[in-house]
């Protein structure tokens, strides 16, 4: 029973947090729903996303914060809301990279690519284009590749590097080709068809242009809604054949596409620009058709009441040309400077160009002024031309070597990663190896130290020997003394005074009086053996001699002179040998410093006793010394740490050439 108690014990927390996690997912997953629910408001959309994203952030889990994310990111997109577009695939493609998910990497690129070319920055869109089409490659997701394979030839198009388009236009398409025919991949086909039209057209290769052209249509017959793709395919076919100067195939094509009487409703726009077209080709096949300017009147009022700046400005361009031709100056020069203002704004160089030539025809006065601007701007697309030619190729050249470079620092990383691993592993067992023969060193250290503690200490148990045995050599002198010296003499004089106390002559008082005197004598012989008793020098020189060994010892084999002196008062036998060992020692060490360091020729020793502390002070005349240097010396440091374990203290004086005096402290706890 107990033991399923704890079991539960220690299994109930693990579930509780499986449930926590659990709670908070499904919490995620509701509020990722109900972001995507097409009949709530999108702000309200837009918070539950913010509140999935606020609740995978509290999980830690890079891939859930990503997938939420990615929800607000289509809403964002949706909404064509560019500025917070920007900043949310910013972080996801950190996080994407983080996590490796090439998907959603190629997914931030293309998303990026759609905001700069929607804040008209081309080369930044173009580079975020070049970047998605690489991951999509890597990946195999032809799909995508080629929508953004497009994207680029659509930027060179409008950036007008036609060779660098049609490069990238055809790639789109055979990729396309191999792809399942479905709605959206013809979609996209039809764009590549229509875009390559297009190139060659600018190209002036306007067989080419027509059969691509046609193509597109071909492709748009394949499609469900197909509405608007043939309107534009056959739109571009007129504007082929009039820049051809097929102007008869140009009027016919555009009237065919306005006998579409729904046009009108269901696209006014494009009813508007269309109109101008043809009016405009049949201005240019026969100037005095009296039908003309009708089509440019109801095309100029359906443009100006939709407000659309662009259809202003083709409609308004050719108009301007009709007018100038049928005498109409002052509405020709309005015309045709509006179009201006509105090409020059726009950077419709095409009509730029158009609308210079007219206002040469129109003011001939200033007509050189006008050509002049005409050639300069001519010269100038033909520079930018070359040079956002280059910039394209400068962008895909850059992007392969960052990513070779990037390769390369991967590369490298991972070789300083397993030099430095190695590396680490290498200093790890040298730290070892160095440790373990510290370790050892330290232990022959204290192996030798104890060798040298007992050696000391069997010094002083020879010494005792040697007491013990002095001790007891006086005691039999002593005895022998007392028994054949004092004791016969008092036996002899008790026996001679017996015999004279039988008789009471004068002979016998002097006699008494000898022995009298002699008692005395051996009185004091009593007394003298009684201090010798008492002094018991023995005892108290046992330890010192050691000392006085030592110091003796060394000093002479320095050549050293040398002094010694010891209160007294000082009972060496009552320090333990813990406490006699360690000053030994250090006493051993001060006198080698004197001579190896100092090259003193004069030492002072002395030991005192006061208040329970005993002080050994070490003087010599030497050169002194550098305490903070000498501090970090193995002398030293063995002296303070002999100190420290007899909780003594260390006080050393030095100066230069002034010599040294070392003071040692030792509390000493009577027995």
């Amino acid at each position: 029973m107990l033991r399923i108690f704890i079991l539960l014990f220690i299994v109930t927390p693990s579930f509780a947090q499986q449930n926590t996690k659990d709670s908070e997912l499904d919490s995620i997953i509701k509020y990722r729903n109900l972001s995507s629910d097409s009949n709530l408001d999108i702000q309200s959309r837009i918070d539950y996303a913010n509140k999935a994203i606020i609740l995978s952030k509290q999980t830690g889990q890079d891939s859930t914060i990503l997938y939420s994310y990615k929800k607000l990111s289509a809403l964002y997109l949706n909404e064509d809301n560019y500025q917070p577009l920007k900043a949310i695939n910013k972080k996801i493609l950190n996080l994407a990279k983080k996590i490796k998910d090439s998907s959603s990497i190629g997914n931030a690129f293309y998303i990026l690519g759609y905001v700069s070319r929607k804040e008209i920055k081309s080369d930044s869109a173009y580079q975020y284009y070049y970047e998605a089409a690489k991951i999509f490659n890597n990946i195999k997701d032809y799909k995508n590749e080629s929508e953004v394979l497009l994207n680029m030839a659509s930027i060179q198009e409008s950036e007008r590097d036609f060779i660098g388009a049609e490069i990238n236009a055809i790639k789109a398409k055979k990729i396309l080709e191999n792809l399942p025919k479905t709605e959206s991949n013809l979609d996209t086909l039809w764009s590549v068809h229509n875009l390559i039209g297009i190139i060659y057209g600018e190209l002036q290769y306007y067989d080419q242009a027509l059969e691509y052209h046609q193509l597109a249509i071909e492709t748009s017959k394949d499609m469900e809604y197909n509405y608007y793709n043939m309107l534009y395919s056959k739109s571009n076919i007129a504007t082929i054949y009039r820049r051809k100067g097929d102007y008869i195939n140009a009027k016919k094509k555009f009237e065919e596409i306005l006998e579409d009487k729904n046009l009108k409703t269901n696209d006014s726009l494009s009813y508007s620009v269309i109109t101008a077209d043809l009016a405009y080709s049949k201005y240019l096949i026969d100037k005095t058709d009296p039908g003309i300017y009708d089509l440019f009147e109801e095309s100029m009022t359906i443009a100006k009441k939709l407000d659309d700046q662009l259809a202003i400005m083709s409609s308004g361009a050719f108009f301007a040309e009709y007018l100038h031709e049928i005498g109409k100056i002052d509405s020709a020069k309005y015309y045709n400077n509006l179009s201006y203002n509105i090409a020059k704004t726009a950077k419709e160089n095409e009509f730029v160009f158009q609308t210079l030539k007219t206002k040469a025809e129109i003011n001939k006065d200033s007509s050189r002024v006008y050509l002049n601007e005409y050639i300069k701007l001519s010269d100038s697309l033909v520079l930018a031309e070359r040079s956002i030619r280059n910039k394209f190729a400068r962008i895909e050249f850059e992007t392969d070597e960052i990513i070779q470079e990037n390769q390369q620092i991967s590369k490298q990383r991972l070789w300083l990663i397993i030099t430095s691993v190695g590396l680490l592993f290498t200093l790890f067992f040298l730290y070892i190896i160095k440790s373990q023969r510290e370790k050892n060193k330290e232990l022959q250290l204290e192996r030798q130290q104890q060798e040298a503690n007992e050696e000391i200490y069997n010094l002083m148990l020879s010494q005792q020997d040697k007491i013990d045995e002095a001790r007891s050599f006086e005691k039999n002198r002593i005895s022998k003394d007392i028994h054949d010296g004092i004791l016969g003499k008092l036996f002899g004089v008790r026996l001679s005074l017996d015999g004279l106390n039988q008789s009471t002559t004068e002979e016998a008082t002097q006699k008494r009086s000898a022995y009298i005197s002699e008692l005395k004598n051996i009185e004091e012989e009593i007394r003298k053996v009684s201090h010798e008793l008492n002094s018991d020098f023995i005892q108290q020189s046992g330890y010192l001699d050691i000392v006085k060994t030592l110091v003796d010892t060394q000093m002479t084999a320095y050549n050293i002179k040398y002094t010694l002196t010891a209160d007294q008062t000082i009972n060496w036998d009552s320090l333990n040998n813990k406490v006699k060992i360690h000053i030994y020692r250090i006493l051993q060490e001060t006198m080698q410093n004197a001579y190896k360091h100092a090259k003193a020729t004069m030492v002072d020793i002395s030991f005192k006793f006061e208040k329970n502390i005993l002080t050994l002070t070490v003087s010599d005349n030497g050169e002194g010394f550098d305490l903070q240097k000498a501090k970090k010396g193995i002398g030293l440091k063995n002296i303070d740490s002999r100190i420290k374990e007899i909780d003594g203290k260390l006080d050393i004086k030095t100066q230069k050439n002034q010599g040294t005096t070392i003071i040692i402290n030792v509390p000493i706890i009577n027995n």
